[in-house]
């Protein structure tokens, strides 16, 4: 099969199908807004008239097509909220202009009448579509009400068009050249990706210029560039400005619709090509008969409160990160106290808000130049206490917005059902889940600390005579302990022990740092205490350990990611890979990688799994992710 039979229907436009519509409509001369109409779902026509008479109809279909053409096709019987909007504001206005695409995918016109000021109808073909009206860059009328960072698409709020590419159409050889020669991938992805051509555009280019797009960007650039920029210059003379239509059909099955006569498709057997004086008419056609490949989603009366809830959530979370991040530099201060004297230098300095960065075994430590270190540990306690009050704040908020939910999802709890609109209750936590925490493949329970209180509070409250407390040969790593099962006489036995121990290694500083593997040691709760030796300091999450400690050698930072029956539930967790057998479902193993690709794993990992974000980063050890599937 060949890689143009392979292709999936074209279910909307490409770059070029936009400029085609827009060079119709231009070439059509002056036009006036007649009157607007309701098609379907995000289908809307208006009625043009022009000089002598002649009439047009533009059919605008969002996040698909538009055509412009001289027959109306079946309306609606009657007229929405945005249709009735668009006609009060563009009924008997003069069109004065049609933005150049300039690559893009979407469809801009302007209109005018007397004073009300410059009128925009923007049709957005890309993501799930869109239409708007606006006014001297203030939205008048929206199809669909959305927020992202960068932009906000509602009535009343200031029009920031969507990012911008640089225009493909109007790059020379030199600039083809450097593109091909920085690209790290073969030439057909270079031009459908990184250049913005697309897919279809990109090979039909290719095509053209004699160039294989499977060869690497690199191979021979001069040469393919100058090829590259003849076949760009050739398709665009061919659109011209009154542009023709070409669709191709296999049997009865419409297979694609272009401005221009496809190469690609000439040479594909059984592919026959039909030609019409109009483009806009062979749009009609061919989208007529090509369903869309993306339903869209039903319209969610609780979109703006759960993007809310999400914004809440993760603000919560990053705060969280800084209080323990500033908490850590704190206690490190008191743990290393000689050394951060040493380094904060002789006192008296004359700027008392002058800081050097100094790393305390691990930890990056900001130390006020000239002042005691109790001074620069006592500013990053106030910090934490800052961002703890402002968190308080902010869940306070987050609760008001689940209660109007209807107690949604509780943070980091499984998204799947407030993404699909089901309102979900409150699901009550175990006590273990405040902190990090498995079951080993003996069903034994295992909790770890996630920060210094918790790591104290876990040996305060939880640590009990028949338990076992693991620790991983790394200054810094969380306390563990192995929990002595309740109905049993006999203590965790040795699988259990050697798999707290690979559990403990990888929520260590070995993670980020890279190794395969490092060593832990088990103790029992009467070796585990807060006194130190004499003249030596204890920091808070940090205890002292006295006798024998038994080794755990070469435990390897693996963990599984996946889920576990427990009392009826399923939870998610991570453990190491052996603790999920005939208990549940393991769906990935995570090994260490590399710190500057984290957030890339991390939406390949919730897109892939269907939970939150949030619920992932509370999960994962800190540091890169390397990503198996099984």
């Amino acid at each position: 099969m060949s890689a143009a039979e392979a292709a999936p229907a074209k279910d909307r436009f490409t770059a070029l199908d936009t400029l085609a519509v827009v060079r119709e409509i231009r070439a059509a001369g002056r036009l006036f807004v007649d009157k607007v109409f309701d098609v379907g779902p995000d289908r809307w026509e208006l009625t043009l008239r022009g000089t002598a008479k002649a009439k047009w109809v533009l059919l605008l279909a969002a996040g698909r097509f538009a055509a412009f053409r001289k027959e109306a096709g079946p309306r609606a019987e009657g007229l929405g909220h945005l249709a009735k909007e668009l006609r009060r504001h563009l009924g008997d206005t003069a069109l004065t202009g049609v933005a150049e695409p300039r690559g893009e995918r979407y469809l801009e016109l302007e209109a005018g009448r007397g004073d009300s000021g410059k009128l925009r109808l923007i049709v957005e073909f890309f993501g799930q579509g869109n239409l708007l009206l606006v006014r001297d860059d203030r939205i008048l009328a929206v199809a669909h009400a959305r927020t992202w960072a960068h932009r906000s698409i509602r009535p009343g709020a200031d029009y920031v068009p969507p990012p911008q590419h640089g225009n493909p159409w109007t790059m020379g050889v030199a600039e083809l050249e450097a593109a091909l020669i920085r690209s790290r991938t073969d030439r057909v992805r270079t031009l459908a990706a990184q250049l913005g051509f697309g897919g279809p555009v990109a090979e039909e280019i290719l095509r053209r210029a004699g160039v294989p797009g499977s060869e690497p960007a690199t191979q021979e650039p001069p040469l393919a560039a100058a090829k590259l920029h003849a076949a760009i210059a050739e398709l665009l003379a061919e659109i011209g400005e009154t542009p023709r239509g070409f669709l191709y059909r296999r049997g009865e099955v419409v297979t694609d619709v272009e401005p221009f006569p496809s190469r690609r498709w000439a040479e594909e057997p059984g592919v026959l090509e039909q030609r019409f004086d109009r483009f806009s008419d062979a749009v009609v056609v061919y989208f007529s008969s090509v369903a869309p490949s993306v339903t869209p989603p039903p319209a969610d009366p609780f979109a703006d409160l759960r993007r809310q809830a999400v914004r809440q959530v993760s603000a919560i979370a990053e705060m969280t990160r800084e209080t323990d991040r500033l908490r850590s530099q704190a206690d490190a201060i008191f743990s290393h106290h000689d050394a951060a004297e040493q380094a904060a230098g002789p006192g008296n300095s004359d700027d008392a808000e002058s800081t050097v960065e100094v790393d305390l075994e691990g930890t990056v430590v900001p130390l006020l130049r000239g002042r005691p270190p109790r001074e620069s540990a006592q500013r990053l306690y106030a910090e934490v206490k800052r961002l703890q009050s402002k968190m308080a704040g902010a869940e306070a908020a987050l609760a008001a917005t689940q209660q109007k939910l209807g107690s949604a999802t509780p943070p980091g709890g499984d998204s799947t059902a407030a993404r699909a609109g089901v309102i979900a209750p409150r699901r009550k936590l175990h006590w273990f889940e405040k902190f990090r925490w498995f079951l080993t493949s003996e069903g034994v329970l295992v909790i770890g600390g996630r920060d210094a209180p918790s790591n104290d509070l876990i040996v305060r409250r939880y640590l009990g005579e028949q338990d076992i407390y693991i620790h991983a040969d790394v200054h810094g790593a969380a306390s563990v302990i192995v929990k002595h099962p309740p109905t049993s006489t006999e203590a965790p036995g040795p699988v259990s022990l050697a798999e707290a121990g690979q559990w403990a290694v990888s929520y260590s500083k070995a993670w980020r740092a890279g190794h395969a593997s490092a060593d832990a040691f088990w103790v029992t709760p009467d070796q585990v205490s807060k006194t130190p030796a004499s003249g030596e300091f204890v920091a808070r999450g940090a205890w002292v350990i006295h006798g024998t400690k038994h080794w755990l050698k070469d435990c390897r930072l693996e963990l599984g990611l996946g889920q576990i029956d427990y009392e009826g539930e399923s939870l998610w967790t991570t453990a190491p890979p052996d603790a999920f057998r005939g208990r549940g479902r393991l769906r990935l193993l995570l090994t260490p990688g590399e710190d500057r690709y984290r957030s890339e794993r991390e939406v390949e990992i919730v897109r892939e799994l269907g939970f939150s974000r949030d619920l992932l980063q509370r999960l994962a050890p800190a540091g890169g992710l390397s990503v198996r599937r099984v």
